[in-house]
Formats: structure tokens, sequence, C-alpha cells
């Protein structure tokens, strides 16, 4: 799924909530990651002001209840991996 200023947070969810993905990040990095939920409160920075961004929270363990956070704005898609 490429991921646009009109993917919703629902639209990846729907798709990928509690998945391994494969996940194309706009920097040509490709990183295998386990979706837990999405944000539509994530900060890059946690400072006040910071603008609030659409994110993926992931982790690298397949847990269901930690997650960090990568910013919609940075991900170019997503994919279901098959590996998992």
């Amino acid at each position: 799924m490429k991921i646009t200023t009109r993917t919703s947070l629902d639209d990846v969810l729907n798709n990928f909530e509690r998945s391994w993905v494969v996940v194309h990040m706009k920097d040509g990095r490709v990183l295998h990651l386990y979706i837990v939920d999405v944000d539509d409160e994530f900060q890059r920075h946690d400072e006040d002001g910071e603008p609030e961004l659409n994110a993926i929270v992931y982790n690298t363990t397949g847990s269901n209840s930690y997650g960090n956070g990568i910013a919609f704005d940075d991900i170019d898609s997503i994919e279901l991996e098959h590996k998992h």
C-alpha cells in the first residue's frame, strides 16, 4: 500500500494491525516491523508546539503491547511480510 496524504489511519489499521510488514521508507531504507496500532498524535521529538502526525506504532518483537512510532510522512509504502 502506497502511503499518501490521503491514506487514513483506518486504511493502515484495517490492512496491517498486528501484522508483520515490510516498510519502505522515503529515504530508501527497508524495515521489517510488527505493526501494533496507529497514532494520530505522534510527535517526532515530543516537544511542546510540535505538530501531531499520523503514524504507525510498531516493534520488532511481535508484542501487542509496546511500540515506537514512524510518521506516515516518512513512509513510502507498506506491504505484508510473508515470512512470519
